[in-house]
Formats: C-alpha cells, structure tokens, sequence
C-alpha cells in the first residue's frame, strides 16, 4: 500500500473520530438544552397553576370590597391598626341580627382543604360562625366559635362535593348588644381548579 493512500487513510479516520466526537457532543448538548427547557416549561406550568382566590388578607387593590360580599353591617379597616399583620382587615358590628363577609371561590371537586383565618371578637360574642357555603348560601361545613379577646388561628378541614363553586365566609348572630368581629388573613390550601389532578 503506497505511504501516501496510508498516510490519507490515517487523516480519513481521525476526521471520522473528531467527527464521532463533536457529534456525540452535538447530540449531549441538545439532550442537556431539551432537558433545561422542559423543566422551565414544567416550572411555568406549575408556576401559573395557582389558586384564583382573590384578597385574602385584605391587602390587594382597588379595595377589599371588589372581592368580598356584606351581610349585615360590616366593612374593611384600612390602615387602621386594627389588622393581625398588614395593614388591613375585615369587622362585622351590630346590636342584632347576622353580620358578615363572604367570597366564592372555585374549587376542585370532591377534594380536601384547609381553611384557616385569624378571628378576634368583642367578649360578648357567642354565636360566630367560620366556614364553608354552597353556591344556594346553605352550610357545607363550619366552625362555630365565641369571644376571642386576642387574634386566634380558625382552622376548618373540608372536603368538597361535585360541585366547582363555594363560599368561604365568617360572620355572627349579635344578640341584642353592641357586638363586633374583626378577620384577616384567610388562607385556603387544597388543590386549584386550574391545576389537573395527579
């Protein structure tokens, strides 16, 4: 075999070996940049796959009404001094009567959540209720609670029924003496509507 054909054939399979080599690598660095970009794309995903609850510590604008619904008499303290932790909460205040918020939330059907507020009543409060309603404003579950001289931590385990739509609430009968119920910080965990079940 003449030197130069072997010499070219020595150059051929280095060529093929470089080629081999930058091509595995080629085919690494496009696995390692798929994987990087799937797991962003997942991160998105998860990242907007939140629960559409809206203002439930009071905090968000334009206002604390523009997600919550009265019953009753009763408001929102803004920057009043009166909230657990930020700088705005809801009361209820009455002689009689029930006094009260409440706002619908969409929920995943037949699953389980936590809802939780922080309550603080005047000490003659006897018949306040912390819960969970159907669309028809009738029951699902609650917790009944009395006076509560300092902010307490409410906590309701539920779970839900067929049913998409529910309404969180708290409110109290006032039983023919001035009377007052001060909530903030709601916190409702359990699955999103807008995330698929795994």
């Amino acid at each position: 075999m003449p030197k130069q054909f072997n010499d070219y054939l020595i150059k051929f399979n280095h060529n093929i070996n470089l080629f081999n080599k930058c091509g595995l690598i080629k085919l690494l660095s496009v696995g390692v940049i798929a994987t990087l970009i799937n797991s962003i794309y997942l991160n998105q995903g998860k990242a907007s796959c939140t629960a559409p609850y809206g203002n439930l510590d009071f905090e968000q604008q334009p206002h604390p009404s523009s997600y919550w619904e009265i019953e009753g008499r009763a408001g929102f303290d803004v920057n009043k001094g009166y909230s657990f932790s930020g700088k705005n909460n809801a009361w209820m205040r009455n002689v009689s009567d029930w006094n009260g918020i409440r706002q619908q939330v969409r929920l995943q059907p037949n699953s389980n959540y936590i809802l939780e507020a922080y309550v603080r009543t005047s000490p003659n409060v006897r018949d306040g209720y912390f819960g969970v309603r159907d669309t028809e404003q009738k029951v699902w579950s609650e917790l009944k609670f009395g006076s509560l001289p300092q902010y307490t931590k409410l906590t309701l385990q539920f779970r839900t029924g067929n049913a998409s739509n529910y309404n969180i609430f708290t409110g109290f009968w006032a039983l023919g003496q001035d009377s007052w119920v001060q909530v903030d910080n709601y916190s409702l965990k359990g699955p999103s509507p807008n995330c698929p079940i795994e």
